[in-house]
């Protein structure tokens, strides 16, 4: 395409996508209820300038209660990086420094290091691969479903292997397929592949992503680089979500996840907005993007996560109202009774 990596790498506005995402799940919190936060992880490294990270704070209440707080709190970041108001960490340049957690007089602090964000060697920076990029994005933006390209028979002409099961058979039909009317590495942004999720070009599938985003970024970056396939690229062999067990305390309430997808070569990823999470009882809580999960009502709800064929779960618990609730005393014959 005539541009050097970094300028595709640097095209791409972490800190403007950022300020357009929308954050919904700001709870009331009191703060005087609150002992102490915990912040989760202790330390996380960004390798590349897409990559990102779900921070979880939970706050201990004096009643010995654990709540998610995440929102309720602020993040003072070193220079290489910026984070939101919902905890989402991104790299804006390589360094290393910590990430001052905040709720009124607690805090906390965790280890941030970044690199392979900007640097003299151009050719590096913001190259993405086929599996462990561009796939989760194809699946994510729902490109391979089964309601779409990925049915049996594809979609208006175009069909992609189900979830992406067969990298080597998505490759065909996106370079090969047609004269290669869906590529266009010379000027990679006329490509169909972009324009018809950007909604430049007609889509019966409609707009999913802006221009500017990481995973248009992604999708430019690999078509520009030639749209290469790496058969030897390290899968995903465990996904990871945190944290298990949640309680939530009242209805209408949130709780955050983090969802890390670790790799064949021993390298993990923070991948909560890419995969999958669902709720076995919608009628207690609900999940929606960005692994924010919502309290219905009293319950316990399955979380079912997904990512790249593994899976991973957790069950989540609304307590919801409990004033008046007293513990009785009950008559007793027998240590059975007791127990």
């Amino acid at each position: 395409s005539g541009e050097s990596g970094e300028t595709m790498a640097r095209g791409f506005d972490g800190r403007g996508w950022m300020e357009r995402l929308e954050i919904p799940g700001r709870d009331p919190i009191d703060g005087n209820s609150i002992q102490s936060i915990t912040v989760h992880p202790k330390s996380i490294r960004l390798r590349s300038p897409y990559a990102y990270a779900q921070l979880v704070v939970t706050g201990k209440t004096a009643t010995g209660d654990s709540i998610d707080v995440t929102r309720a709190c602020t993040f003072d970041t070193p220079n290489c990086a910026v984070a939101n108001d919902s905890g989402l960490v991104i790299p804006v340049g390589n360094g290393e420094g910590d990430v001052v957690v905040r709720l009124g007089p607690h805090r906390d602090t965790l280890n941030i290091a970044a690199d392979g964000i900007d640097s003299d060697s151009s050719d590096s920076i913001g190259a993405v691969d086929f599996i462990q990029d561009v796939n989760p994005i194809l699946s994510r933006l729902g490109c391979n479903q089964g309601t779409c390209h990925g049915a049996q028979k594809g979609k208006a002409g175009f069909k992609l292997s189900l979830r992406g099961y067969d990298p080597v058979f998505d490759l065909r039909a996106l370079t090969d397929d047609l004269a290669a009317r869906r590529i266009n590495p010379a000027a990679p942004e006329q490509s169909l592949m972009l324009r018809k999720p950007l909604g430049e070009t007609p889509h019966q599938g409609g707009v999913l992503m802006a221009e500017g985003d990481p995973y248009h970024a992604v999708l430019r970056r690999w078509i520009a680089d030639g749209s290469h396939l790496n058969l030897n690229a390290p899968r995903v062999v465990r996904l990871q979500v945190y944290p298990q067990n949640p309680v939530i305390q009242s209805i209408g309430t949130h709780q955050q996840v983090r969802l890390v997808a670790h790799f064949a070569d021993g390298s993990e990823r923070d991948v909560t907005r890419e995969a999958f999470i669902e709720t076995g009882n919608a009628e207690v809580a609900t999940a929606g993007e960005g692994g924010l999960l919502t309290a219905v009502r009293r319950g316990e709800a399955a979380i079912l996560a997904r990512y790249e064929g593994n899976y991973a779960a957790t069950t989540l618990t609304v307590m919801g109202e409990r004033e008046g609730y007293r513990e009785e005393d009950f008559e007793s014959w027998s240590r059975i009774d007791e127990l």
